[in-house]
Order: C-alpha cells, then structure tokens, then sequence
C-alpha cells in the first residue's frame, strides 16, 4: 500500500506547567484535537511527532477517516486588554 504524506499545523508555546512555577513546553495540533508537553524543545518535538503518529494510525485501525489541511493556515497573535 502507497503511504499518503499528510501536514498538519503544531502550535507549540513555552507554559509555566500547570500547579508549579516550572517552565515546559505545550504542543497542540488543533486539526487534531491533540496535545501533549514536554521539559525540552527538543523533547516536544519528538512527543508531539510520536502522538500524530499514533493518533493516525489508532484511526487507520479503527476504519477511521484521516483529517487533513486541505488548505493554507494562518497563525498569528492578538493582543488583548481585559
């Protein structure tokens, strides 16, 4: 079976982990519903990488549709006053 190449957009911040004054990094694939984080860039990368993976391939077993960008993303930052 020919293996398709799919893309998708990872938005990845530098967060203080939640209930601690440490530093991690969150990665989150909004196409996907996914998220994951890590202590490392490096780390996040490779995490992040692995759970698309195997969240494709949990769908290709469970006769699931793949999603895919079908067109351009834009990412950008707002500022906002509250």
């Amino acid at each position: 079976m020919k293996k398709k190449i799919f893309n998708y957009t990872v938005l990845i911040n530098k967060e203080k982990r939640l209930g601690t004054n440490d530093d991690c990094y969150v990665a989150l694939v909004p196409l996907l519903g996914i998220a994951t984080e890590a202590d490392t860039l490096d780390a996040i990368q490779k995490d992040i990488r692995s759970l698309i993976q195997f969240h494709l391939e949990s769908l290709v077993d469970e006769g699931g549709e793949i999603p895919f960008e079908s067109g351009e993303s834009f990412v950008t930052k707002l500022q906002m006053a509250v």
